[in-house]
């Protein structure tokens, strides 16, 4: 087992403190709910010229880059939506809770659902696409997901036939897996499996889950490639610090709590944080979290570029954010 190569958080703190940052973030609340029992959006994707939201209770939405928000008509079984992906660009792909998984034909406007059998208690919680007929979605008991303690019965299917067949790749009762992600470089398969206070990378190789190495000592909730050997996983812990880690650096956002997620483009990266804040960074080594003050501490799963300089965040008890990134002369550490 590999292990990541040792870098004090006291050492990259002091590097990156004091050092000029000339963007901010200003915030706009489009939307929020009052209680933790509203619907929560969970996953964005873009489709077509808008962007499809999944939630809680099925919540499916589609909005636009003004965040203009639509209600979506589908067969709903009325179970929580976890992931959204394309198999290509006219078929869609949607895990959900409760073994329930939904397929849609943008050009035909047709759905089918799909309830497989042994899963009904377990949440599909995440998903990664192939190609065009192969994925694979991962997850554990559905009130893992709902912040329940109980034993995850984690577990990673297989399906080659876009969706209609699935095959058990992976089980382990005491580990949950969070995350699946292809990576389009080398051509694998990655899963992060966490048991209480670790997380491990697994890759799978010649239809076997190989351990890779420890990504750290909290969940790490989602894992990113930038080339065949650098990942970026983020993570944390709720309430407190976010956790970045790549091959050769460990870096702790002070006061972000959890990272659920990032996006980038050329010149940013975005990470959704918790209590209705963003971390931006402006990929040379300068991180800086913003947040706008919320109904209550709302966290924000996902979010999306909508231009190079603006983006949509998503959360929580119907949270929406509308994020637009402009120049400031201040200075940003992260301490703030």
């Amino acid at each position: 087992m590999k292990i990541l190569p040792k870098i004090t958080f006291g050492l990259l703190l002091f590097s990156t403190c004091g050092v000029s940052y000339s963007q901010k973030i200003n915030i706009q609340v489009l939307q929020q709910g009052t209680s933790y029992s509203d619907s929560s959006y969970y996953d964005i994707i873009p489709v077509g010229d808008k962007f499809w939201i999944g939630g809680k209770y099925g919540t499916l939405k589609s909005i636009d880059a003004e965040g203009n928000l639509a209600n979506i008509s589908y067969p709903s079984e009325q179970v929580d939506i976890y992931k959204l992906d394309h198999f290509d660009k006219d078929n869609l792909i949607i895990s959900g809770d409760k073994g329930i998984i939904y397929k849609h034909n943008l050009v035909k406007n047709s759905w089918e659902t799909i309830k497989i059998k042994g899963y009904e208690k377990s949440c599909f919680y995440n998903l990664t696409v192939v190609n065009d007929s192969t994925a694979f979605i991962c997850g554990g008991k559905s009130s893992i997901a709902h912040s329940e303690k109980t034993i995850p019965f984690g577990f990673i299917l297989k399906t080659t036939d876009k969706g209609n067949t699935w095959k058990r790749v992976y089980k382990n009762p005491f580990k949950m897996v969070w995350c699946v992600k292809y990576n389009v470089f080398d051509k694998r398969v990655y899963a992060l499996m966490y048991t209480p206070n670790k997380t491990h990378l697994y890759s799978f190789v010649k239809n076997n889950w190989i351990r890779k190495q420890k990504i750290g000592n909290s969940i790490f909730h989602e894992i990113q490639f930038e080339n065949e050997k650098d990942f970026i996983a983020m993570g944390g812990w709720m309430g407190k610090k976010g956790r970045i880690h790549t091959n050769n650096q460990q870096l702790e956002i002070n006061k972000s709590g959890l990272l659920w997620g990032r996006v980038t483009n050329q010149k940013y990266e975005i990470y959704s944080a918790c209590d209705g804040q963003v971390v931006l960074s402006d990929k040379f080594g300068n991180y800086r979290v913003f947040g706008e003050k919320l109904n209550k501490a709302f966290n924000i799963y996902e979010t999306v570029f909508t231009s190079p300089t603006t983006a949509i965040a998503i959360g929580s008890a119907r949270t929406v954010l509308l994020l637009n990134i402009i120049e400031d002369n201040n200075v940003g550490s992260l301490n703030q």
